[in-house]
């Protein structure tokens, strides 16, 4: 029985994109983690203790999102790298949908994107 979150979530503008873009785990939990973030400017290094999670790990997840579109890199002059997420309308979109989901409506996109909740 699907209830109405899981329809609301499965026909979501944020899921599409999620599963167009190919997002693994740990892309997933940086998109959240600039959800909760979004004018943030960092380097890798403070991304990493901020989520606790070794720089080796982040470093190919940060740049596919580069690659992707969602994350913006700067450098400044002296050479340290920032990320932020991008200006991109469909982006900050699909992040702004991302902050009004609640820690259930969360689980329920993830299995949906792990392919557990398919809905039809």
């Amino acid at each position: 029985m699907i209830d109405c979150a899981q329809y609301r979530i499965g026909n979501s503008k944020l899921l599409r994109f999620l599963r167009d873009n190919n997002h693994n785990n740990l892309e997933l939990q940086l998109i959240r983690f600039w959800s909760r973030h979004p004018r943030a400017k960092l380097s890798l290094c403070a991304i990493a203790c901020a989520l606790d999670i070794a720089k080796i790990n982040l470093r190919d997840a940060i740049k596919s999102l580069v690659i992707k579109g969602i994350l913006q890199e700067q450098s400044n002059g002296s050479g340290l790298i920032t990320y932020s997420l991008s200006e991109k309308a469909e982006i900050q979109e699909c992040i702004e949908e991302l902050t009004k989901l609640d820690w259930r409506e969360i689980k329920i996109l993830e299995r949906q994107l792990e392919g557990e909740a398919i809905l039809v």
